[in-house]
């Protein structure tokens, strides 16, 4: 099963991670492997494991390389599991959304992924929040 969503920002930054939800049902240890994508090549990677307890926060997950985004690049995020979890999911996500960064504003867009094969669009999925410098 893979998560995925596609980004572009309005300005150069550093990807330093995601965060993701934990399982719900019962405490897990989920295993996946996540990655930063620039159309086919995948230009940073991270294997991981978590341990969850049923509680709606964010597992934040870093990469030990962290990626570079260049404005106006698309790039695609992406989570696959190896264990068979029950994940919390996120709606209500927004197609572009900005933010202030050491004084610039930075707009994300966001569009859906074909890289995904487990339910994650635009507006409901895994990947909630990318953790990023700029």
């Amino acid at each position: 099963r893979v998560d995925a969503i596609e980004f572009t920002s309005s300005k150069d930054i550093h990807i330093h991670g995601i965060s993701l939800f934990g399982s719900y049902g019962g405490s897990s240890t989920d295993t996946a492997r996540m990655e930063m994508k620039e159309g086919g090549s995948v230009l940073t990677s991270q294997q991981f494991q978590y341990t969850s307890d049923w509680k709606t926060i964010y597992y934040d997950q870093m990469f030990a390389t962290q990626g570079y985004a260049r404005a106006g690049v698309k790039y695609t995020l992406t989570v696959e599991y190896s264990t068979t979890p029950q994940i919390w999911w996120a709606t209500g996500g927004m197609a572009s959304t900005s933010v202030i960064c050491n004084g610039a504003t930075i707009t994300f867009k966001f569009t859906d992924s074909s890289d995904d094969n487990n339910g994650s669009d635009v507006s409901t999925g895994q990947i909630p929040r990318i953790i990023f410098a700029c």
